[in-house]
């Protein structure tokens, strides 16, 4: 028997015939995924790799990156010719090395992931850690594949599942099937989420956008219909706001998100590349309810304002950070989610509380309060006090332009100027344009209140809208005047989400 064929019969053995002769994409990587149902606590990893290096590895990202090695198992190896090669782990978190190799071989690697990771405690939440449940298994790429290089792309991953399951992800299938995807990179592949289940999968699509609702837990499928509805307005509203669906760059737009909500008695939720991943409770109570929407809406923004529009460096968090608060909340109020009681319920018990109470409120500016990525030690300068210097730049360029411009205007051109290209989004990008807009000079409001630590009182800005405020210890209470003119409604509107 020839080489050649040696190879293509040793990767039928390999593959169990998924891979199909016909189909095998040349010089890309290539897995198989196998869920089980009689060992449901694992799951079972075939990869074809073409070796750049030595080294097989995990991914870099997550809470604690190092303890994705701790999960798999029984990793074997073998050459073209069916011939083992010995993998020596390296310290913790290091990943794998190969005892002999060489540039351009083709490694035949197998090996199970054990779903144990629910066992530890793990910062941040939920990031990226793997789960079962009675609907299903959800994973990520950070925590299932090992990975060789860093120049792989038209990655294929293929899936083995019982029959009555689905899988869902957010890749590009190949042929129409539900067997086998297209992954872009490595990055694409670390930086998504995987659920195998008997879970109910939701399509909403938008000028070439699709957002894909995986719903686990039959009380979460039961409100299939309510998390359509709402996650429908939140993103028509969104897409109206900006001028268009999110980009990746270049003009590329993001062909899809995927949305992900397990049936919990806790609400959490987590971002991973484009993608969401939640823990909601359909029995909750009504605050239980609206934080969970509101996570939603607020990471949901984040595909304009954080990944259409990217931002130099962490000083400009309160940007990203406070200003998609701002538009989260105008969101769920005009798709009627949360009505003005609960605005202003939010503003008080949300925001303006853990503003005040900031260990660095007063004396800390919120450009410099996320350095070092350390911005949920000061939740409340970032994205309490981004709020409110969004509330004051917007209700300020309103009241000069006697409501024809606002905070909108200058998002819809970061998204016109920056969407298509990989340019980075700086300090004074935002001061030019909302200076533009509002016929007026921000500058002392940006050194004073962003730049410098100075709190930011509403007093002066919503008074525009004909609403006087009082603090008196940690409330913030808004109490509208008795009559408004016709402008002071139109901002008030305005300030609700209407344009």
């Amino acid at each position: 028997m020839s080489r050649t064929a040696q190879t293509i019969l040793y990767i039928f053995l390999l593959t169990g015939n998924l891979w199909a002769r016909e189909t095998l994409l040349e010089g890309s990587d290539q897995y198989q995924v196998t869920f089980e149902t009689t060992h449901p606590d694992r799951i079972k990893v075939k990869a074809i790799l073409t070796l750049e290096d030595s080294l097989l590895y995990m991914s870099p990202f997550g809470p604690m990156p190092e303890r994705w090695s701790e999960f798999i198992q029984n990793i074997k190896a073998k050459d073209g010719d069916g011939g083992a090669i010995t993998v020596s782990r390296q310290e913790e978190g290091k990943g794998w090395v190969l005892k002999d190799f060489v540039v351009g071989q083709t490694l035949y690697l197998e090996y199970d992931m054990v779903l144990e990771h629910e066992a530890l405690d793990w910062p941040g939440g939920i990031d990226g850690v793997a789960y079962k449940r009675e609907w299903g298994i959800m994973t990520t790429g950070r925590s299932l594949f090992i990975m060789n290089g860093k120049l792989k792309r038209k990655i294929r991953v293929s899936f083995n599942k019982p029959d009555s399951w689905k899988v869902s992800v957010p890749w590009q299938p190949i042929g129409g099937t539900d067997k086998s995807y297209i992954v872009p990179d490595l990055t694409a592949l670390q930086e998504s989420f995987l659920f195998a289940g008997s879970h109910e999968e939701e399509i909403i699509r938008r000028d070439g956008f699709t957002l894909k609702f995986v719903l686990g837990g039959e009380k979460v499928k039961g409100e299939a219909s309510r998390f359509v509805n709402v996650a429908s307005g939140v993103m028509d509203y969104y897409i109206s706001l900006m001028g268009g669906i999110p980009k990746g760059g270049m003009g590329k737009e993001l062909e899809q998100c995927l949305v992900i909500i397990s049936q919990s008695e806790h609400v959490d939720g987590e971002v991973i590349g484009n993608h969401l991943s939640m823990f909601m409770n359909p029995d909750g109570n009504p605050m239980d309810q609206m934080i969970g929407w509101f996570m939603f809406a607020h990471e949901f923004f984040h595909l304009w304002n954080g990944k259409t529009l990217r931002f130099a460096d962490t000083s400009t968090d309160w940007f990203k950070e406070g200003i998609s608060n701002y538009y989260t909340i105008k969101a769920l109020k005009q798709t009627g989610f949360i009505k003005e009681d609960v605005v202003l319920g939010m503003l008080n018990n949300l925001f303006y509380q853990r503003y005040i109470h900031d260990p660095g409120y007063g004396s800390l500016s919120p450009s410099r309060a996320a350095s070092g990525f350390d911005k949920d030690n000061h939740w409340g300068l970032v994205y309490g006090g981004g709020l409110f210097a969004g509330i004051a730049i917007d209700l300020e360029i309103r009241h000069r332009t006697e409501n024809a411009d606002s905070l909108d205007d200058l998002m819809r051109e970061l998204y016109a100027q920056y969407g298509d290209t990989e340019k980075l989004i700086v300090q004074d990008d935002i001061l030019k344009r909302a200076n533009h807009l509002g016929t007026t000079d921000f500058t002392g409001f940006m050194q004073e209140h962003i730049l410098g630590p100075l709190p930011i009182s509403l007093q002066p800005y919503l008074k525009y809208a004909g609403v006087l405020v009082e603090t008196s210890g940690d409330q913030l209470k808004l109490t509208h005047i008795v009559e408004k003119s016709h402008l002071q409604n139109a901002i008030w509107e305005g300030f609700l989400g209407g344009n």
